[in-house]
């Protein structure tokens, strides 16, 4: 994997948020901006996988970290190569980001909650912007 794929990768990630947003605005859906215990409990789940996101984003590309012993056992093969662990990391780290955007969307559907949509979009492209894949910092190296 070299360091194009990953960019255009990240660059296409909004393509699915404009999708929940074309969906939500197409919907007839009654806005109810009251907070019930759904719409709190998908912005708890929403805040708390972008802050792992967001905390994540430049380590994935340590080799301290993706050699951890943790990592090795749940995230990758034995002999795997540490470039294709590092784009599984990578593309773990934006689906958590997109985890936010989709319980956004969801929980409009359900409670027609608009304000906590919002925030959860919100909170999504600000872990997108985190995951930026720079990693000509880091001990990594992408190309």
């Amino acid at each position: 994997m070299n360091s194009a794929v990953f960019k255009l990768i990240w660059f296409a990630f909004p393509v699915t948020k404009a999708v929940y947003a074309y969906l939500a605005y197409s919907n007839p859906i009654k806005v109810n901006n009251s907070f019930s215990p759904v719409s709190l409990l998908m912005l708890l789940f929403g805040f708390i996988t972008c802050t792992v996101s967001i905390l994540l984003s430049k380590k994935i590309y340590k080799k301290s970290f993706y050699e951890n012993k943790i990592v090795k056992t749940f995230l990758s093969k034995p002999n795997s190569d540490e470039k294709k662990t590092i784009f599984n990391l990578f593309a773990m780290m934006l689906g958590l980001a997109e985890n936010a955007a989709l319980f956004g969307f969801i929980q409009y559907i359900i409670t027609g909650n608009l304000i906590v949509g919002i925030i959860l979009f919100a909170f999504c492209f600000i872990a997108w912007l985190f995951n930026y894949p720079n990693a000509s910092t880091n001990d990594g190296q992408l190309n």
